[in-house]
């Protein structure tokens, strides 16, 4: 019987603490191994800014990689290390030529280094994504303006490990990480270019990347924030915390330390035991044809349904931005090609029919059902009318893995001509909530079962299936008070999505 989360947590039962201890899980507290950042967006003017904190005493090894919105391709990656208790802030923005790019003045060691002009993001992993028939924009470095990022630690580093060895000389992980251990660079590490060098001949991670190195055991927390300098505002938000992420053999987890520039490691290194919020735990398979480490990642991120505030209208000058975000999605979507040239997708994603990235549009699309309110109970349905761009004659799609929901008209986040798509609500509905259903379509019911990852109870938990999509993000809502004007009376807040989480057993 399919239950909504709630129910079922009064039908759990406790569960030994063998059959969690190692289960990757959602952290409510913030912290843990990896993080899933729903946005960062250079458009419109906009700048975003990223902060990632070691909390423990530890040398950290984390995996930095932006991917841009539309299919999830690499824009930038490197190798971040942080020092114990250390603090790394990055932003990104658009240079002169409109290219989006990192900057830093953080002194934390990356692989490869990030310049003090900044890195500019590169198109290459997209730029063969799609074909002739798809807009050209859709090459250029303009797509690169709007994604997300993953933060993945890859593993600890014994201070001790000898990186590499200069003129008789070893340099270790503790002198070259850690701030303050060369006299000649206060408040620096004492020698970056020793991680970098410790991945190249003669070097201790050449051919061994996980040399000296121990398995991820999170204490990190990472944020981000949207600021807009000519708009006056500031948005912030928190990333979600996957924990116990480390993949396990026999018990024993591992490091998975690669070299910078890898598209390694992802999602499918990490674990399929999984554990929930209601006490759950279970293990995820490779049934649908997709790596069972990223199936777990998605039943964790599972979604019937998502709800969350909007406000609008003149009187206020307001702008409301939804963000949702498919973290997992560019694993089930781009597949086989076949004679059409469209990749095969595979469940949840795919709309039963398993048709995922197309070529020739440049996106793929999931049908969804869209209801909202204003304070006084008025309710009505999106119409696929009153949705722009539409692809779908007959159902409102999600075509991309970050869809910008714009709502009448706001441009607050940007992502036109790429994963903008607007909502044009009904007349008199200025400030109320929207429900976005993800097992519904506006010409019937999408098929649970293919909209599903099923879980392979542990210890006392049966059998059980979660539905809808993998997702996260949050709605930007940016108001201006019109009776003092000017950028001080500019105001913006971040509500992270609400949601139903059903269950079947």
């Amino acid at each position: 019987m399919k239950k909504s989360l709630s129910q079922a947590i009064a039908l759990a039962t406790l569960v030994g603490a063998a059959a969690s201890a190692n289960a990757m899980n959602v952290n409510p507290d913030g912290q843990g191994e990896a993080f899933l950042m729903p946005l960062y967006t250079a458009d419109n003017g906009n700048v975003t800014t990223l902060n990632v904190t070691n909390t423990t005493d530890k040398i950290k090894a984390v995996k930095v990689r932006f991917l841009e919105g539309m299919n999830s391709k690499e824009v930038l990656d490197f190798n971040l290390y942080l020092s114990p208790y250390d603090q790394w802030s990055a932003a990104v923005g658009l240079d002169a030529n409109g290219t989006p790019r990192i900057y830093t003045e953080d002194t934390s060691c990356t692989v490869g280094a990030i310049p003090a002009a900044g890195q500019p993001f590169v198109n290459v992993a997209y730029r063969e994504d799609t074909n002739s028939d798809a807009p050209a924009a859709y090459k250029t470095i303009e797509r690169a303006k709007v994604g997300h990022v993953e933060l993945i630690e890859m593993g600890e580093i014994n201070p001790d490990a000898p990186l590499v060895t200069r003129s008789g000389n070893t340099i270790t992980a503790r002198y070259a990480i850690v701030h303050n251990t060369n006299p000649a660079k206060p408040n620096q590490p004492g020698d970056c270019s020793a991680v970098s060098d410790a991945f190249k001949a003669g070097g201790l991670w050449a051919s061994d990347t996980n040399a000296q190195v121990t398995a991820p055991k999170g204490g990190l927390y990472a944020t981000g924030a949207v600021l807009n300098v000519d708009g006056g505002w500031q948005s912030s938000y928190d990333a979600v915390a996957l924990d116990n992420t480390a993949p396990t053999t026999v018990g024993v987890t591992g490091p998975r330390q690669f070299k910078p520039g890898s598209e390694l490691p992802n999602f499918q290194n990490f674990n399929n035991n999984v554990a929930f919020k209601n006490g759950f735990t279970g293990t995820t398979d490779d049934g649908n044809d997709i790596d069972e480490n990223v199936n777990a990642v998605s039943a964790l991120l599972m979604k019937e349904s998502i709800q969350n505030d909007y406000v609008v209208g003149a009187g206020l000058n307001a702008q409301t931005d939804l963000t949702i975000t498919f973290p997992t999605k560019t694993f089930y979507v781009n597949g086989v090609v076949d004679a059409d040239d469209v990749h095969e997708a595979a469940a949840p994603f795919g709309n039963r029919i398993r048709k995922g990235w197309d070529r020739n549009k440049g996106m793929a699309c999931e049908a969804v059902t869209i209801r909202y309110w204003d304070h006084e109970e008025n309710e009505s349905v999106l119409d696929v009318s009153e949705f722009s761009p539409s692809e779908d004659a007959e159902a409102i799609t999600l075509c991309h893995e970050t869809n910008i929901l714009s709502v009448s008209g706001s441009k607050a986040i940007g992502g036109e001509g790429f994963v903008r798509h607007n909502l044009d609500l009904k007349a008199g509905f200025n400030i109320g909530w929207l429900d976005i259903d993800f097992l519904e379509r506006a010409s019937g019911s999408v098929t649970e079962t293919y909209r599903a990852i099923p879980v392979t109870g542990t210890g006392s938990t049966s059998d059980f299936v979660m539905y809808g999509l993998p997702v996260i993000g949050f709605s930007t809502i940016v108001i201006q008070n019109g009776d003092v004007g000017g950028l001080m009376s500019n105001y913006a807040a971040t509500y992270e999505h609400k949601a139903t989480t059903s269950v079947d057993f």
